[in-house]
């Protein structure tokens, strides 16, 4: 068998971190989205149900990034770009940072009104893939196939003027440091195991020349 260069080795096994939100918990999709993800021929290397506090919450998303809440703020926007009323309308401001505070600080009644699954993911470029199969963040650009596309429907504007955060069912690492960061958080000193699938030379093994 070929020897893989230690430089390649993280991206053939990277490890990403994935939640199950509260809706995806209450409304019975546990089963499903951990098959998708495995059937894409990912593996679940870590995985505990956990009641979530707001300290957990606050540590969990950035929210004394301004950067990241103003981020927010442009998806709350975004929401209203093919509707016949206009943000400022509907919510009375049309302010990025204003409208992203108020998703920010509805976040954490959303995380902390059930109980998460949190996961660890093991695979091929696993961070990229997760967020491939999960789909765009708001449920309506999400592509039908993904997780989002298939299970969500929710829409920002309506999120925005019930003054709740949207309900996407899913959350999956950006990057490896947010990946790393968020592992640390949610599973400290917890066990992450190893272990090979049977099909994993057949997915992606090196062949004979």
């Amino acid at each position: 068998m070929t020897k893989l260069h230690p430089a390649l080795h993280p991206i053939k096994y990277q490890r990403t971190f994935c939640m199950i939100k509260p809706d995806g918990v209450m409304r019975g999709l546990i089963g499903d989205i951990i098959h998708r993800l495995e059937k894409a021929g990912l593996k679940v290397v870590a995985l505990r149900m956990v009641v979530a506090d707001e300290a957990m919450v606050r540590q969990h998303y950035p929210m004394s990034d301004e950067a990241w809440v103003q981020r927010l703020g442009e998806k709350s926007l975004s929401g209203f770009e093919t509707l016949s009323i206009t943000a400022k309308e509907a919510l009375g401001s049309e302010d990025k940072m204003t409208l992203g505070k108020g998703v920010a600080e509805g976040l954490i009644g959303y995380m902390t009104s059930g109980p998460v699954v949190c996961m660890v993911i093991e695979g091929m470029q696993a961070i990229d893939m997760v967020r491939k199969l999960a789909g765009h963040t708001l449920p309506f650009k999400a592509d039908v196939g993904t997780i989002r596309g298939d299970y969500s429907v929710d829409s920002p504007a309506i999120a925005n003027a019930e003054n709740r955060p949207i309900y996407n069912l899913f959350h999956a690492s950006e990057n490896a440091g947010e990946a790393e960061n968020e592992i640390k958080l949610w599973f400290g000193n917890e066990p992450i195991f190893h272990y090979s699938l049977s099909a994993e030379e057949t997915m992606y093994g090196a062949r004979p020349a």
